[in-house]
């Protein structure tokens, strides 16, 4: 398995004492997390006392986002949001940062609702997924108030979703959702680059929705629900698991389970939880035959495709495998002969599939009328 940086940031992070390189990285790792968390301490010291420079926009805003980096499925999660705005009746856009683009950071239309129009190099490889999934508007820019009153000046939608703006203190939210890993809500506790935390534990308490992902284990998610309800307060807790939907062969077809099982296949993705990818195409009957993992939102070579390609026929795989967010990172040329399927991932939850709706109309309840 290909190794990169978030190997290395995972085992920073890793309770295991490990060689003696290891433990004086940490070292260093722990005391650039103090100077972190000073900075992050002040910026939301200063949003807490001077609450009026934060901007408003027209139309409510539903933010999503999560405590921690990489892998808590913030993703599906805006789109189900998404979702359960259009049963509500409430037509809606995204917006987001648009993490990993290219070529300046002023607004980028990604789609009106009819698909890209952007690639992920232009965008953010999120941002295209979500673009290519949803049929709403998708913007980008690193101001996201100049984004979203753009957003409803041009498309005149009664509500914004955005994605990543937990940490984006500037702009006002109705309604905040945070992503948590049922599992490992805070990863080791510690702020980056030490660990997983973007801000301390205590910045949960502005969120007033919290989604629990990942949550197979039945006894893990109780604790942290638990854990929640003393630290953080009596709001809305959601759990949901991730499932996959099936696979999607080359023209857009959905693989039925029949046609999955037993099949031999070389898996690779660019994620921050590599080996839940790989053990959810086990859980659909396929036989992994081989497995690669690259860096978190790694933009993929032609090269590199070929190769993966050489390699599956090398060790008898009938096709490659991999996410929805590396289809958007795939270059644009493909061997004319390589059999690719791709994931189509979604949220199952455990209090119902409209349970996301009753905590969206009460978190917008405030507005009434005027939606």
């Amino acid at each position: 398995m290909k190794q990169g940086p978030q190997d290395v940031f995972q085992r920073l992070s890793a309770p295991e004492p490990g060689p003696l390189w290891l433990r004086g990285l940490r070292g260093l790792a722990r005391a650039a997390s103090g100077f972190y968390g000073l900075g992050v301490r002040a910026r939301n010291l200063i949003y807490d006392l001077y609450p009026e420079t934060v901007r408003y926009l027209p139309v409510p805003v539903v933010g999503v986002g999560n405590l921690t980096v990489g892998g808590t499925g913030k993703t599906p999660l805006v789109m189900e949001v998404v979702a359960a705005l259009t049963r509500l009746g409430l037509p809606s856009a995204v917006i987001s940062r648009g993490y990993g683009r290219q070529g300046g950071a002023g607004l980028a239309w990604v789609s009106l609702g009819q698909g890209p129009l952007l690639t992920a190099s232009q965008a953010g490889d999120e941002p295209v997924l979500l673009a290519s999934r949803l049929e709403v508007p998708v913007a980008v820019g690193a101001d996201r108030y100049a984004v979203g009153r753009e957003v409803v000046q041009r498309t005149g939608m009664r509500v914004l979703v955005g994605d990543d703006l937990f940490q984006h203190r500037g702009l006002h939210r109705d309604l905040d959702l945070v992503a948590l890993d049922a599992s490992q809500p805070l990863g080791n506790g510690r702020l980056l680059p030490a660990g997983p935390l973007r801000e301390p534990a205590s910045g949960l308490r502005r969120a007033q929705a919290v989604v629990l992902t990942r949550a197979e284990d039945p006894e893990a998610t109780r604790r942290t629900r638990t854990w929640l309800r003393s630290f953080w307060g009596p709001g809305p807790v959601l759990a949901c698991r991730h499932r996959l939907r099936g696979l999607k062969a080359p023209g857009g077809r959905l693989l039925s389970g029949e046609e999955l099982k037993g099949r031999a296949v070389l898996g690779f993705c660019g994620l921050a939880q590599p080996q839940g990818f790989a053990q959810a195409l086990r859980g659909l009957g396929l036989l992994v035959v081989d497995f690669r993992s690259f860096g978190d939102h790694h933009p993929y070579t032609a090269s590199e495709i070929a190769a993966l390609w050489a390699q599956a026929k090398t060790v008898g795989a009938q096709a490659l495998v991999t996410s929805e967010k590396d289809e958007a990172r795939l270059p644009a040329v493909l061997p004319l002969d390589m059999e690719l399927w791709v994931s189509r991932l979604e949220l199952e939850f455990a209090e119902g599939s409209r349970a996301l709706d009753e905590v969206l109309a009460w978190g917008l309840a405030p507005w009434g009328r005027r939606l």
